[in-house]
């Protein structure tokens, strides 16, 4: 069954963009820039990759960015139609138009200096231990954590990750707590090299979290999520998340 849907969107996009090769069309779409998930022009980035994975699927389409300060401005631009889509959309609410299925995934993890050889295997895990993490970090990590870290007196949120990545490196704490990729990439950022990244561990406690891309045109979202269906389906999507957090130096 699944084999037959796969193939029947392969032959559907292939019809679409035998019909519409002789003259593609441009879409606008807005991006963060915090790195490593987003990057500059002609720069490689993990949520990038992904938009580029599933255009690929879509010939009829080229993609010109539009670089935002601000996740708030994506969704100011998608809703003033001053771009066709937004990536990093977090509800359906905040636009005017609609959100595909999910496709960028955050994954908030504990991480720990090896040789402390601490065990991190769950959120109950950190009422006895110092703590880091990010901005409404107790609101958006959940009950639990929220529950857990709130008679920590040794828990503390931070504006920068470079600061988590400082301050675990250093031994001033014992966990970190934020997304993986954002804080391996300020790890070697904030040290320059001096801290190896395999020297940490990654507890995976928290679910993860995805986004989604906005556009301003229901067709754009259709065909976006019959893409990304493929593109899901050929292994590549998740190859794309192996790929950065090598490049990021991590092995395990």
């Amino acid at each position: 069954m699944i084999i037959r849907i796969i193939v029947s969107l392969v032959l559907f996009l292939s019809v679409c963009s035998g019909l519409a090769r002789a003259g593609q069309t441009e879409l606008k779409i807005a991006l963060g820039n915090f790195r490593p998930l987003f990057s500059g022009p002609g720069e490689s980035a993990l949520f990038k990759d992904l938009i580029e994975g599933v255009y690929a699927y879509i010939p009829s389409k080229t993609i010109s960015y539009r670089y935002m300060l601000s996740n708030a401005r994506l969704v100011v631009e998608l809703n003033e139609n001053t771009v066709d889509g937004a990536a990093n959309i977090f509800s359906p609410g905040e636009i005017k138009g609609c959100i595909s299925q999910p496709v960028f995934r955050y994954s908030d993890v504990a991480i720990t200096r090896k040789d402390r050889g601490l065990k991190i295997n769950s959120v109950a895990d950190l009422k006895d231990v110092s703590v880091v993490t990010y901005q409404r970090a107790r609101t958006l990590l959940g009950k639990e954590f929220n529950a857990v870290v709130s008679g920590n007196e040794f828990y503390q949120e931070v504006p920068q990750p470079k600061e988590q990545a400082r301050l675990l490196a250093t031994g001033m704490v014992d966990v970190s707590i934020g997304d993986k990729y954002i804080f391996l990439h300020s790890l070697k950022t904030w040290s320059k090299g001096h801290y190896d990244v395999n020297e940490f561990v990654i507890h995976p406690i928290f679910p993860d979290v995805y986004t989604y891309m906005g556009f301003n045109r229901q067709e754009l979202c259709d065909e976006f999520d019959l893409a990304l269906a493929l593109f899901k389906a050929s292994g590549r999507y998740e190859e794309i998340f192996t790929e950065h957090l090598f490049a990021l130096g991590y092995r395990h």
